[in-house]
């Protein structure tokens, strides 16, 4: 016969090979001896679930890069058919901008009757922001291939035409 450590209940044994019976008097032993046989088992099976944690988390990662890179091909699909690089001419009164450069940014010039404005020129998300003496931001609406729509700040719109030449319009380096 074996006592438990600090109590008064007792574990009843077998022969050797025989798995130790256990007295209703020590219930609560045998619950604890149980725990601890499941924590056994469990350790077992830790490291397989430790691969599924890591392929769920590759997994997961792989979707994010797949999400990013699809996104980034659609905004530079995006930028080639707004085609903003060239000369721009308002329906309006007949203004000229030019952009040149890269097709989200680049060097500017904006040309109105007599009067004439350089700087640079950038597209972001759907804004786009003039910076030169003053800084303009307009809102870009496709209205289709070759016409855009620029919206301003204080909600006036403009439609320019882009002029078809035959000289393209290159980064500078």
């Amino acid at each position: 016969m074996v006592r438990a450590t600090g109590t008064a209940r007792q574990l009843v044994a077998g022969n050797a090979g025989d798995e130790p019976q256990f007295s209703p008097k020590n219930a609560l032993m045998f619950a604890y001896a149980k725990a601890y046989g499941k924590l056994r088992v469990q350790r077992k099976y830790a490291f397989r679930g430790t691969i599924m944690g890591v392929l769920l988390t590759l997994l997961v990662a792989g979707l994010v890069i797949l999400y990013l890179r699809s996104n980034r091909k659609a905004r530079v699909k995006w930028l080639q058919n707004l085609a903003l690089p060239g000369q721009w001419v308002s329906q309006l009164n007949g203004a000229s901008l030019s952009l040149s450069g890269g097709y989200d940014s680049g060097e500017y010039r904006w040309q109105t009757g007599g009067t004439s404005s350089t700087g640079r020129w950038s597209y972001r998300g759907a804004i786009l922001t003039l910076e030169g003496e003053q800084s303009r931001a307009y809102t870009v609406q496709l209205a289709q291939p070759g016409v855009i729509s620029l919206l301003r700040e204080d909600g006036t719109a403009e439609l320019f035409h882009k002029q078809s030449t035959n000289v393209v319009p290159l980064a500078k380096r």
